[in-house]
């Protein structure tokens, strides 16, 4: 069976790629090869410089790349993972066309969160990219037989459920919710989802054309889940953390489609987004149905929503993260 051996991670600098390379940093000995693309086209930063040099510091290596296109950067390696933020999203396609030019045959797209097969996701504005990067890799497929991908599905990262962007303010103890108190979403701390990618690129690939659980040739889907707590559970637990009392008014789900529609006029891409998430989590589109495959990997005990959003709010990274530094 084929093992995957050598990892770049493309987006290693944003929030969750920088967990991600750290991770596996941690466990190089399980590789022969850990490497991180660093677009020289886009402009430097003391920050980024700073994000790459500890990566160097961690035996990590960093491979230089002006854009997406040449398939020069990405030649040697079995799998590349793409931890890629909103607006990079539509690259993913250009990333895979080259990669694959350069005899890469495993991805890892950015789908590290919701299942884009439950409810309504498949059509939502704020996973069309990521629609269009599936279907770009179906359609690949059928040119590069041995081609594979995995899919990590979480429900959501706990320490990003309590964000401004999807209407909750840490600040001042304030909450717009499109949805009900009783709505559930499915949360996995950071750390736990970055263990869990660890472990699955260590998991053998099965022979093209086998098929294995939720595995067909060397597409894999994995879901992973963490708790499922309802907007009541969750201000109850930032209460406990935070002592203060959250004032949150619940709005109707479904009127967050002309929150959407004068974000589109306006020309706003960052409130569409918005917007169309505050849909998906209404709709309980976050929530990750069974089965789940935990149980593949159990030494891995995920963490509670509590200790996980206590540690949180203990950290100047995140208190800045939730304004509140």
């Amino acid at each position: 069976m084929a093992i995957i051996k050598s990892v770049l991670v493309v987006g290693a600098t944003g929030r969750f790629g920088t967990y991600i390379t750290h991770a596996l940093a941690a466990q190089r000995s399980s590789f022969d090869r850990i490497a991180v693309f660093n677009d020289t086209s886009r402009p430097a930063s003391p920050e980024k410089e700073s994000t790459l040099n500890s990566f160097r510091s961690e035996g990590v290596e960093v491979v230089d790349g002006h854009g997406y296109h040449s398939e020069q950067p990405f030649r040697g390696f079995d799998c590349i993972i793409m931890p890629l933020g909103n607006h990079a999203l539509n690259q993913q396609p250009t990333i895979i066309d080259a990669a694959i030019a350069a005899g890469v045959r495993h991805f890892y797209p950015s789908e590290f969160g919701a299942d884009l097969l439950v409810g309504q996701n498949w059509t939502q504005r704020y996973y069309r990219d990521k629609v269009l990067t599936r279907q770009h890799l179906e359609k690949r497929a059928q040119d590069t037989p041995d081609l594979g991908w995995t899919y990590l599905t979480i429900g959501r990262l706990t320490e990003w459920a309590i964000l401004d962007h999807f209407g909750v303010d840490n600040k001042n103890h304030r909450a717009q919710i499109y949805g009900t108190k009783e709505g559930r979403q499915s949360l996995l701390s950071t750390p736990d989802t970055v263990a869990y990618l660890v472990e699955t690129l260590k998991d053998p690939l099965p022979e093209v054309g086998a098929n294995v659980g939720s595995t067909k040739g060397r597409r894999r889907t994995y879901r992973m889940h963490g708790s499922s707590p309802t907007w009541a559970e969750i201000f109850e637990t930032l209460k406990e953390i935070t002592g203060k009392e959250y004032e949150v008014t619940y709005l109707d789900v479904e009127s967050a489609k002309e929150e959407e529609q004068q974000a589109i006029a306006d020309g706003d891409v960052d409130a569409e987004l918005a917007a169309s998430h505050k849909l998906i989590q209404g709709r309980a589109g976050t929530c990750l149905p069974e089965p789940w495959d935990n149980g593949r990997f159990p030494a891995i005990k995920p963490e509670s929503m509590e200790v996980v959003l206590r540690r949180a709010f203990a950290s100047k990274k995140y208190r800045r993260f939730y304004g509140l530094a």
